[in-house]
């Protein structure tokens, strides 16, 4: 039987390459932790959360960037930067109303805790969902992530969020279309940016899952009027305008990041609908033995969420795990995809700003690695269409 996954040409390469990945995993880690060390006292963008929770219980606009709380960070030598006051739907407004009772480092390092051990239990869920794909190395690699280490030292919601992408991911795998359905509603009502993933569910004749995915996002949005009526949806509205300095800071890996770096928002916006339609006709066509149909379909929502988004941080990559799990064998694209998804953002960060090209090749490094995990799904799905039609 041959071996799959990262190493698979024979015991002493898996075993080779394993060892390179152990020496590989332990460098990321002291990288990654350097910014503990740093900044420990930082509250990032937790900070912007409890600051719209604290303005929130004392009746104030939850969207308002004037708070000391609220995170900010300018990148002169390229014009990006700003305030990052919380831009989450109204719903996360109601959760972090409740951070303004606890003192904000403390809730932050209890946080980060919570996170870290969530992760690890997302981790062990795929690891036992896909079993016959994963080998030590995929393990491993999971733990490597810049979206995963960024998400922990921001103080981020994203491993929330991965909790129910992966959830959403294998009950429509196993065929439980309304879990699904409730749970994919959940990542919408949370990032409003993802309902493309149902999008392409609907397109595919996932109909019940799409359904119920809209009605459960929609319960959860409508939540927030009970606390604070309509008023809080033009104050978010009104926050999330596009603003070029921040579609062009390090780590926005959408299509709107990469073209605006050229001064070109109208047309980053042309290509992201135009990438969504070609994606969507792609839905359509038979997966190949890579990946399972729904697998398949999900794969694609989830990255044409996060190429086609206005912003798409480096925290939101984590969201591919299901898909680099599934995979039953991995090819030179998709481990390339893989190394580049584990570069810590503290490197990007040293080099975007010394040059037009690294501004442009680290400034979008994330993205470069989902296009080539994206190439590798369609292109198996095209010649495998190709060797049935003939």
């Amino acid at each position: 039987m041959k071996n799959r996954g990262l190493f698979p040409r024979g015991r002493f390469w898996e075993t080779s390459g394993l060892i390179i990945l152990c020496v590989f995993f332990i460098l990321i880690i002291l990288i990654n932790l350097a910014p503990f060390l740093d900044s420990k006292n930082a509250l990032m963008d937790f900070g912007s959360f409890y600051a719209a929770g604290l303005k929130s219980q004392n009746g104030e606009n939850p969207y308002d960037p004037n708070s000391e709380y609220i995170f900010e960070i300018n990148f002169s030598h390229v014009g990006a930067g700003g305030k990052m006051m919380n831009l989450n739907p109204p719903i996360s407004v109601v959760f972090f109303r409740s951070l303004s009772r606890f003192n904000p480092h403390q809730s932050l390092v209890i946080w980060q805790v919570i996170s870290a051990i969530l992760y690890a239990g997302i981790i062990f869920l795929l690891a036992t969902t896909y079993k016959q794909n994963v080998r030590p190395a995929i393990f491993l690699w999971a733990f490597t992530l810049a979206g995963f280490w960024h998400t922990l030292v921001l103080g981020q919601i994203y491993i929330l969020l991965l909790l129910f992408t992966v959830l959403g991911w294998i009950f429509l795998q196993r065929g439980k279309y309304i879990p699904a359905g409730i749970v994919i509603g959940l990542v919408v009502a949370i990032k409003p940016n993802f309902l493309l993933w149902p999008t392409f569910l609907l397109f595919s004749g996932y109909l019940v899952t799409f359904f119920i995915s809209v009605l459960s996002s929609l319960i959860v949005s409508l939540i927030p009027v009970v606390f604070y009526g309509t008023n809080i949806y033009a104050q978010w509205l009104g926050a999330s305008a596009l603003q070029s300095e921040t579609i062009i800071m390090p780590g926005n890996n959408s299509i709107l990041g990469l073209t605006t770096r050229f001064s070109s928002i109208s047309t980053g916006i042309v290509i992201s609908i135009i990438f969504i339609f070609i994606l969507l006709i792609l839905s359509k066509r038979i997966s190949s033995n890579n990946m399972e149909k729904s697998e398949y379909i999900s794969a694609l929502g989830i990255i044409a969420s996060l190429l086609a988004s206005p912003i798409s941080w480096t925290g939101y990559t984590i969201l591919l795990l299901p898909a680099f799990f599934s995979l039953k064998k991995w090819t030179y694209p998709v481990t390339i995809s893989a190394a580049i998804l584990s570069v810590p953002f503290a490197v990007v960060l040293q080099l975007f700003q010394t040059s037009f090209v690294n501004f442009v090749l680290f400034g979008w490094l994330y993205g470069w690695g989902i296009l080539l995990l994206l190439g590798d799904v369609v292109a198996k799905t095209i010649m495998t269409r190709s060797i049935q039609t003939n």
